[in-house]
């Protein structure tokens, strides 16, 4: 149900083009083999796999894939390894469809996103795991962000 909502809130975008889903981890890698997405919005619960591991898959099948964690919960160690795996971004999935165009937009910029909401005690050490990584911080809120 949820996948189904942030395609048809990405599709809404003229700037974004959805090239495939899958519903696992396994089916994720085969699409990445065809379709070459340019950014990946990934579930970190997986019915196959958790999200951490397979981010790092996905990068080390197509090194440079932006990806965009999600989560329904805004948990603190699942958001550090998520961006250690090297994710460049973590969206609650509560606030996908007010943050996820804007993470996406950010990630594109090479910039690592991170949603607003997220405890501030927390985003400070997430903030600092990015920038040890060279991700620029865009927090959601900056109005300048550039065009896809």
């Amino acid at each position: 149900m949820f996948r189904k909502a942030l395609r048809l809130n990405l599709e809404m975008c003229p700037d974004f083009e959805v090239v495939a889903e899958a519903d696992t981890g396994g089916a994720a890698l085969a699409a990445l083999a065809t379709c070459r997405p340019d950014v990946v919005c990934l579930d970190v619960n997986l019915p196959d796999q958790n999200g951490v591991v397979l981010t790092g898959q996905l990068l080390a099948q197509q090194p440079g894939i932006k990806i965009i964690g999600l989560s329904a919960q805004s948990n603190f160690l699942v958001m550090k390894k998520m961006i250690d795996a090297g994710a460049q971004g973590y969206v609650e999935k509560v606030h996908a469809g007010r943050d996820i165009h804007t993470a996406i937009v950010a990630v594109c910029s090479d910039q690592f996103y991170l949603s607003p909401d997220v405890d501030a005690n927390d985003a400070a050490e997430l903030v600092a795991v990015a920038l040890s990584k060279r991700h620029p911080i865009c927090t959601g809120n900056q109005s300048d962000s550039p065009n896809l």
